[in-house]
């Protein structure tokens, strides 16, 4: 019988991606356990891949391997249950939420704090982090970053000043950021363009040829058709271009770039970036080549974010753009981590977690800040 390369395995993987998330969903009960379960079966798949061993029907092999781990994961959860049944539970005692305006201060004088951690040294932002937020003394900080003890008071002495000094310069300058409306301020590209999403959303967007858009999140355009031409101006974020044959030559506009395609496929970002998964398009004079992963660098089109050994720093940095605020590396030596995995964007609480639970990571949150251990 013939066999198909493992290589096609992760493809079918992407291709049935929906119909497992609804099969595990239906044996579970549960579709974030169930999101939890399809994770696991990518990376074995991915490990499976690596040993580049041939598959019988990747289909039914897919499904096969997540039924299997679903089995497992039920099999845990109900021995964890077993050994807590007789645990006398804690009294829940609500907490209730601040008020609006403090809610607000707060958010103000994070998004200020975390422009400081960011102008700190590696091992001084880290002293500062592993004292102040993971509750290590500073004997700990000392061994855990192979300095000595006086040195991590220095840091944390350091880090302080710096902070403080820079809450008390950006005082005025982050009081007008509030009064204006923080989102208000960062997306003032987007309000004024012909169409827009926020953040953790998506838009299909039909225009007047025919062809259709598809707006990533915190994206933007604005149209202008003439008879000579059809031009989109892409504001800011990323979109996705269906394009139809038309006489005219559809362009997109972005940071300087000037992308031109017929009838195709293509993606384009902010900076420049372009994926083409059908027909011909072209940067300026270059022609651009069918992108041989399109269909994974697209798939935040279907809700989904394919990652394949890529370094965490770059995957922080995407998952950044679909949740508000913003996610800091504590150490950045972690941004070399190699990440393989499916993240669902229709789930944007579930992003972080998902690192945690598979690479032993840990994440504080706090309001629009997330720092990654």
């Amino acid at each position: 019988m013939l066999t198909s390369p493992v290589s096609g395995l992760l493809t079918s993987f992407q291709e049935h991606y929906d119909d497992l998330l609804q099969f595990l969903t239906r044996r579970m009960s549960d579709r974030q356990r169930a999101a939890d379960v399809a994770q696991e079966t990518y990376l074995k798949l991915v490990n499976i891949d690596q040993q580049a061993l041939p598959v019988l029907h990747a289909r039914r092999f897919i499904f096969r391997v997540a039924g299997n781990l679903a089995i497992d994961a039920m099999r845990r959860e109900q021995r964890i249950a077993a050994s807590h049944e007789h645990s006398d539970g804690a009294g829940e005692v609500a907490c209730p939420g601040p008020a609006p305006e403090a809610a607000l201060l707060a958010r103000e004088r994070l998004q200020v704090l975390d422009q400081a951690l960011l102008q700190l040294s590696d091992n001084a932002r880290q002293a500062l982090l592993l004292n102040r937020i993971e509750g290590l003394t500073q004997a700990q900080v000392a061994q855990r970053l192979g300095v000595s003890e006086s040195m991590v008071a220095k840091y944390i002495g350091q880090a302080l000043r710096h902070c403080r000094d820079h809450l008390k310069q950006a005082g005025l300058a982050a009081s007008l950021l509030l009064a204006m409306g923080v989102a208000g301020w960062q997306q003032a590209p987007a309000l004024l363009a012909d169409y827009h999403t926020g953040v953790g959303q998506r838009q299909v967007i039909s225009l007047a040829d025919g062809s259709r858009v598809t707006l990533n999140s915190a994206s933007a355009i604005s149209v202008a058709f003439s008879g000579r031409e059809r031009r989109v101006v892409l504001e800011s974020g990323e979109a996705l271009f269906e394009t139809t044959d038309d006489p005219r030559p559809f362009v997109v506009d972005t940071a300087g770039e000037r992308v031109q395609g017929g009838a195709a496929t293509f993606s384009v970002r902010r900076d420049g970036h372009v994926v083409l998964a059908r027909g011909e398009a072209r940067v300026g004079e270059h022609a651009l080549p069918v992108t041989a992963d399109a269909g994974a660098q697209m798939a935040w089109q279907r809700g989904k974010l394919i990652f394949n050994g890529r370094p965490l720093g770059q995957v922080l940095a995407e998952l950044e753009r679909y949740r508000h605020g913003r996610i800091v590396l504590s150490d950045s030596k972690l941004a070399a981590m190699e990440v393989s995995g499916v993240f669902d964007l229709d789930e944007p609480q579930a992003l972080l977690r998902t690192l945690e639970q598979r690479y032993g990571l840990r994440v504080t949150y706090l309001p629009w800040l997330a720092v990654v251990y």
